[in-house]
C-alpha cells in the first residue's frame, strides 16, 4: 500500500513539475532562424553564470554577423558545460545549433565558399 502511494505521489509530482516548466521550455524551442537564437542566447542567458553568459554573447554576435566558425565554437562551448545550464538555456543552445546549421547550408548554396568549406569538414568529421 505504501508502495502503490509513494509511485503515485512521484508521479503527480513528476506531472507538476513537466506541466509547470512546459510553457518556459516551449518558448525556447520558437527559434526558427539563427536570428532568432542570436536574441535568444542573450534573453535566456542574461542572468546566467557570467562565463556562460559571455559564451552566450559570443555565440549571438558570431549568428547576427554569419561567423559560422566562431559560433559553432561558442555553441559546443556552451553543451559541453550542459550540467551548469537551466533546460531552457540547454534547449535554446540546442535551437542555436540547428539553427546555424541551416543558415551554414543556406548560405553554401548561395555561393559562400567558406560555408560550403565548414559543411565539408563537418561532413568529412563525421566519416571518421
Amino acid at each position: 500500500m505504501a508502495h502503490k502511494l509513494k509511485a503515485h505521489f512521484l508521479a503527480l509530482s513528476l506531472g507538476l513539475l513537466l506541466t509547470g516548466c512546459g510553457e518556459v521550455t516551449e518558448e525556447a524551442l520558437q527559434a526558427n532562424t539563427s536570428e532568432e537564437s542570436a536574441g535568444d542566447l542573450i534573453t535566456y542567458f542574461e542572468t546566467a553564470d557570467p562565463k556562460l553568459k559571455q559564451l552566450a554573447k559570443i555565440a549571438s554576435d558570431a549568428l547576427d554577423k554569419a561567423n559560422f566558425p566562431l559560433a559553432i565554437q561558442s555553441i559546443n562551448q556552451l553543451k559541453a558545460n550542459g550540467a551548469q545550464l537551466t533546460v531552457d538555456q540547454f534547449m535554446v543552445v540546442s535551437e542555436a545549433g540547428v539553427n546555424v546549421q541551416s543558415a551554414m547550408i543556406e548560405a553554401a548554396e548561395n555561393g559562400d565558399k567558406k560555408a560550403q568549406q565548414l559543411l565539408n569538414l563537418q561532413s568529412a568529421g563525421r566519416r571518421n
